[in-house]
């Protein structure tokens, strides 16, 4: 060749030929193909002499993510290593692969987590034995009897734990009669509850939800159980709430006191601290939700 082709030498080098390359994305030998590449980007010198291989790159690692071929992780981890330094060329339809194959690799990942779950490990059944007693017009509350709205409490109960849970765990923000379908994805979970309790789960609601305060991430749920609780029907729905807790990860703490009424602030205080207060952990359901605009790790 003449000094005058210059570039052209570089392209028509075997190992960097287009048409070599497409060869090896049309038989998806990717194994082949990555030492081709690998060869092609160390010879190119130039950002113009680069063009071409990044959207050849791009052609190659669109198709690799359509064969959904997760169990490569090699070759995964080859693309996006060549994608962060820029070899590979991000293409809208590839962002879009991207993000599927990344649900698909974090269900997997859930599913293998899930099948580990031990329904009784996160439900934790406490009991208060109240020493105390007093005696009042307990529930009925005359604002509530002229005005349509009505308080997000739905018992004396409910309001003495809540402050309770806010003056114990003042760290953290405590959500009464809080629906489950808005911390756990029902859908995700229909296959490992069943049907019976995937249904009750979208008008299911947690007496309490203690989240944390930015990200509004739960970290433990509470049930102020009563003697209707001791009820067959409500006895199946505690199971099946139990369950969809359990299988969603979210620790469940169901408290019951011998006489509701006369539980006062300072006895839930102090049931918090003696048989919940060690048991709180936020570990990793703390974190961040920043928007990436480039390549993240796959997998760990």
């Amino acid at each position: 060749m003449s000094d005058n082709c210059g570039v052209a030498n570089v392209y028509l080098r075997p190992q960097m030929h287009p048409e070599l390359l497409q060869s090896l994305i049309d038989r998806t030998d990717f194994a082949q193909f990555r030492a081709r590449f690998d060869e092609a980007v160390n010879a190119a010198r130039t950002a113009k002499t680069l063009k071409p291989l990044r959207r050849i790159g791009a052609n190659a690692f669109e198709v690799f993510m359509e064969m959904s071929v997760v169990a490569d992780q090699e070759t995964l981890v080859w693309f996006a290593a060549h994608a962060e330094r820029g070899n590979i060329e991000i293409t809208p339809t590839l962002i879009s692969a991207l993000r599927k194959i990344t649900r698909s690799i974090t269900q997997q990942s859930e599913r293998r987590r899930f099948e580990r779950v031990d329904s009784g490990t996160v439900v934790m059944q406490l009991q208060r034995v109240v020493q105390m007693s007093w005696f009042g017009s307990a529930g009925f509350r005359a604002s509530d009897a002229f005005e349509i709205r009505r308080s997000v409490f739905r018992s004396p109960q409910e309001r003495a734990f809540a402050k309770a849970l806010a003056l114990r765990f003042p760290g953290l923000r405590a959500l009464p009669n809080y629906p489950l379908d808005q911390v756990a994805d029902l859908d995700r979970l229909k296959a490992l509850v069943g049907d019976d309790a995937w249904r009750y789960g979208f008008g299911c609601r947690l007496d309490a939800l203690m989240v944390t305060p930015l990200e509004g991430d739960p970290v433990a749920a509470f049930e102020l159980d009563s003697r209707a609780h001791d009820r067959p029907d409500v006895v199946k729905r505690d199971q099946w709430k139990n369950h969809l807790l359990s299988a969603a990860r979210i620790p469940l703490f169901r408290l019951r006191s011998e006489d509701p009424s006369a539980t006062s602030v300072d006895e839930w205080y102090s049931l918090l601290t003696d048989q919940v207060l060690d048991k709180i952990d936020c570990g990793e359901r703390i974190r961040t939700r920043d928007v990436h605009t480039s390549l993240v790790p796959l997998y760990r």
